[in-house]
């Protein structure tokens, strides 16, 4: 794929960031800690807060903490392919 990847991510967090990616970019707003913890198959959100802890800190979201879908992606993230354009292109 054609990601600018700044730092590197595990299989966790590249699932859960082209989920975020993919949910905005259908929504056009962010997903809750459930919706992420239903799709991605984790059965504890602590695991998804680690996760997203992760990806703010490499810079590929930002969170604010007082809102309920208040995960933002970040000039980083924009930047990476939706996988669902992807699988169109083909």
């Amino acid at each position: 794929m054609n990601r600018e990847i700044m730092f590197p991510l595990t299989e966790y967090q590249k699932n859960t960031l082209q989920f975020i990616i993919d949910y905005i970019d259908e929504n056009k707003f962010p997903p809750t800690i459930n919706e992420i913890k239903n799709i991605i198959g984790i059965k504890n959100p602590g695991l998804v807060h680690k996760i997203l802890c992760a990806l703010e800190k490499k810079q590929y979201i930002r969170k604010n903490k007082g809102m309920h879908r208040g995960i933002f992606l970040t000039k980083i993230s924009i930047k990476m392919p939706n996988s669902k354009k992807m699988l169109k292109r083909k």
